[in-house]
C-alpha cells in the first residue's frame, strides 16, 4: 500500500509488463490484483514482483538448473527422471530459498540416484554474485589447506534467473543438537574451533567491509526501534547504547559471517560446515561469536529448550573460541554481546512473537549484566 494513488499506478505498470507466461503457472489466482476499496496491491505466492523468476523456477526444471545439477551426479548419461521443489524460506521482496530433490537416470547402466541442493533466489542481482564469489573462494581455501571449518559446496550462479545454487549441506545443524536430550559439550567447543579459525582465515580481495560507523548505525536502529515498541524500557536502552558506543573502537578486520546463528551451523563426523553467508564481511571479528552467544540466550524464549542448558552451551562455546583465538579479543566480548542482544530482542517485535514485550525485557536485563560485566 502506497499513499496518493502509487498502488494503483504500480498496479497498472506491472499489468503491462508482466509475462503472460506466469498465469499459466499460478492458475488458481492471478498473480496480482488490485482492490480500490483499500488502495491494495495483492500478490500471490510464488508471484512476486521483484522476483519475477520464482514461480519459473518452481513449476519446471528449467534448462539453466538441470545442467549444472545433473554434472554432479558423475560420470555417465544422466537425465531427470523426477524433480520436486520446496520453498523453504521466503521473503517477500527480498529472496527466496528452495529445496530441489533431483532424482536422476543413467541411460547407459540404468542406474538411479536422488541427490538434494539448494536454489537462493535473490532481488538484486550483485548480492547473490557477491555470496558465489565468498563461497568459491571460502570452499578452495578450506580444500586446499583443510581448514577446520568448511561451507556448503557452490555449483553455479545463474544471472539471468538471479539465482545461486549450492549443494545440500551434509551432516546435523547445531540447532537440532541443542534441541536434543544429549550432551552438546563435544558439539559446541567443536563449532568454537572452527568459528575461531573461519574469523582468522582469509577473505576474498573484494568482499565488503562492515565498519564501526555500519555498527553505530545499527546500534542506531535497534534504539528506535526498541523505543518505539517498548516506551518503559527507552531509558535502560539508550543507556546500554551509550555503553557500548563508548566503548567501541576501530580494530584489524577479519573475515566474519554477520548472520551466525545455530540453524546455520552443520556438523558432519569431523567437519563444521557454515551456510547461509550472504552477510559475510571483513569487520571486527569478535562479532561472530557474540552473534551466536546472543542467539543462544534468546533460545530458551523461542524453543522448548531450558535456560540452564542453553547457558551451558554458552559458556563451553566461549570458554573453547577464546582460548583459540587472540587474548584481547575477550576483551570486547561484553561490549558486543550487550549490542547483538538489543539487535535480536527488536526481532521478537518485528515478528510480533508470543509475548514478545517480556522475552525483549528478558534479553535488555541481559545486556545490561553484560556491560556490567556480570555475564562473561
Amino acid at each position: 500500500m502506497y499513499a496518493d494513488d502509487k498502488t494503483r499506478r504500480k498496479w497498472e505498470k506491472l499489468r503491462v509488463s508482466y509475462s503472460k507466461r506466469i498465469s499459466e503457472i499460478v492458475s488458481t489466482f492471478e498473480p496480482f490484483s488490485f482492490i480500490p476499496d483499500l488502495g491494495m496491491l495483492v500478490q500471490v505466492f510464488p508471484y512476486d514482483r521483484r522476483l519475477p523468476t520464482l514461480p519459473l523456477l518452481i513449476a519446471e526444471p528449467l534448462p539453466e538448473l538441470k545442467l549444472p545439477l545433473l554434472a554432479r551426479f558423475g560420470p555417465g548419461n544422466w537425465r531427470t527422471e523426477g524433480w520436486n521443489v520446496e520453498p523453504v524460506r521466503y521473503r517477500a521482496g527480498l529472496g527466496a530459498a528452495l529445496r530441489l530433490t533431483v532424482q536422476g537416470q543413467d541411460d547407459a547402466t540404468g542406474r538411479r540416484i536422488e541427490r538434494r541442493f539448494y536454489a537462493k533466489v535473490y532481488r538484486e542481482e550483485d548480492q547473490g554474485q557477491r555470496t558465489h564469489q565468498v563461497l568459491r573462494a571460502l570452499w578452495k581455501q578450506t580444500r586446499a589447506n583443510g581448514e577446520g571449518f568448511t561451507v556448503a559446496k557452490p555449483l553455479a550462479y545463474l544471472n539471468g534467473l538471479r539465482t545461486l545454487l549450492q549443494e545440500e549441506a551434509p551432516g546435523t545443524p547445531l540447532e537440532e543438537i541443542l534441541l536434543g536430550d544429549r550432551d552438546t559439550t563435544e558439539a559446541v567447543r567443536r563449532v568454537a574451533q572452527a568459528l575461531a579459525a573461519f574469523n582468522q582465515g582469509d577473505a576474498p580481495a573484494t568482499t565488503r567491509r562492515y565498519l564501526l560507523a555500519d555498527q553505530v548505525a545499527d546500534l542506531e536502529r535497534a534504539r528506535r526501534l526498541l523505543g518505539w515498541a517498548c516506551p518503559h524500557l527507552r531509558l535502560e536502552v539508550e543507556s546500554i547504547i551509550e555503553g557500548v558506543l563508548a566503548g567501541l573502537e576501530e580494530v584489524p578486520l577479519g573475515p566474519t559471517h554477520q548472520d551466525l546463528k545455530a540453524d546455520h551451523i552443520f556438523l558432519d563426523d569431523d567437519r563444521t560446515i557454515f551456510i547461509d553467508l550472504d552477510s559475510f564481511a571483513k569487520a571486527d571479528p569478535v562479532l561472530d561469536p557474540a552473534h551466536l552467544l546472543a542467539r543462544l540466550a534468546a533460545m530458551p524464549a523461542l524453543f522448548p529448550v531450558p535456560r540452564q542448558r542453553a547457558r551451558a552451551a554458552a559458556w563451553e562455546f566461549a570458554e573453547e573460541y577464546f582460548a583459540h583465538v587472540p587474548r584481547t579479543w575477550q576483551d570486547r566480548l561484553p561490549l558486543h554481546y550487550a549490542g547483538r542482544l538489543l539487535e535480536v530482542a527488536h526481532g521478537f517485535f518485528r515478528r510480533q512473537a508470543p509475548d514478545w514485550p517480556g522475552r525483549i525485557a528478558g534479553l535488555v536485563e541481559e545486556a545490561r549484566d553484560s556491560l556490567a560485566g556480570k555475564v562473561w
